[in-house]
Order: C-alpha cells, then structure tokens, then sequence
C-alpha cells in the first residue's frame, strides 16, 4: 500500500518553529513577528540607585 501523506499532520514546515521556546506557527512571517516580540528586546531588570531593598518604609 502506498501513502501519499495527505492527511499526515507530523509533516514539517521548514522555518516556523521557534528556536528559543520551541512553538509552532503557521507561517514564516508569523515566526519573525513571534521572534521580534517574544525575544527581542527583553529590558534590563533597573538597580535602585538609592541602593535600597525597596520597601516602603
């Protein structure tokens, strides 16, 4: 018997996998969105200058 594959869902398309968390998306376009909005600019945590532990009192 002979499968054509039609119907398989384990068919992989190549580049719409996240390489940093690993979901699927449906298209390229879609992955590079993901990518810039997940991952991109991720903002340092900022060190009070006060050197305090951030408490109100």
């Amino acid at each position: 018997m002979c499968r054509m594959g039609l119907f398989s869902r384990n068919k992989k398309q190549d580049g719409t996998k996240c390489k940093v968390c690993g979901l699927e998306l449906s298209t390229p376009e879609r992955l590079e969105k993901h990518t810039k909005k997940a991952h991109g600019n991720v903002p340092e945590k900022k060190i009070d200058p006060k050197g305090g532990d951030g408490g109100m009192w």
